[in-house]
């Protein structure tokens, strides 16, 4: 296995380099590839922030946590595509506002990868929910969007977790929510 050191990983982006997270909950066995993905900070008509709820079992173990919407890049995919193309999937909106907001690359020990994940907040039309597309995985993992007052959401992701993949997630989310936050809003001055 190649190893990438997540310290010393160069990417170009004119978009701030939020955070680097490494996994220190599962044992370190060196990664061997980067994961590019695009995530939405996805707020309604009223100013309230929805999460997947994702709930279940997988190879990370069970999970029951809020993730925000989003998913890898497909081959020539910009982030304002694939977060179209995501929220359509998973959620079933539409977007009506996109605002780059910046990037996070964290460590997954267990699976070998380090994400990129570029974050942007998006204004979601939610007066009409169309059918979602989801996979398979994750008719089975996405029990239900929640939708949370910016405040109330960063105090979920980082105080309400049970399990270790529940935080790696949700920490990653949070670092990105707190950014947003403290920069592009007057909540957490």
């Amino acid at each position: 296995m190649r190893d990438i050191d997540l310290d010393k990983i160069k990417i170009e982006t004119q978009w701030p380099i939020i955070g680097r997270i490494k996994d220190d909950l599962y044992p370190y066995e060196g990664y061997d590839h980067i994961r590019y993905t695009a995530r939405a900070l996805a707020e309604n008509e009223e100013g309230k922030f929805g999460f997947l709820h994702i709930k279940g079992e997988d190879y990370f173990g069970i999970r029951d946590h809020l993730e925000t919407c989003g998913g890898g890049l497909e081959e020539n995919e910009g982030i304002y595509d694939a977060l179209v193309r995501e929220i359509r999937e998973e959620m079933g909106f539409e977007i009506t506002s996109f605002e780059l907001v910046g990037c996070i690359l964290d460590a997954y020990n267990l699976i070998g990868r380090i994400t990129f994940s570029t974050f942007a907040h998006v204004k979601l039309d939610t007066s009409n929910k169309e059918k979602t597309n989801r996979t398979e995985a994750e008719e089975i993992l996405i029990n239900e969007i929640l939708w949370f007052d910016p405040l109330d959401a960063l105090d979920h992701l980082e105080h309400h977790y049970t399990s270790n993949v529940d935080l790696i997630v949700q920490r990653r989310d949070a670092m990105a929510l707190r950014y947003y936050l403290k920069k592009y809003t007057d909540l957490l001055k």
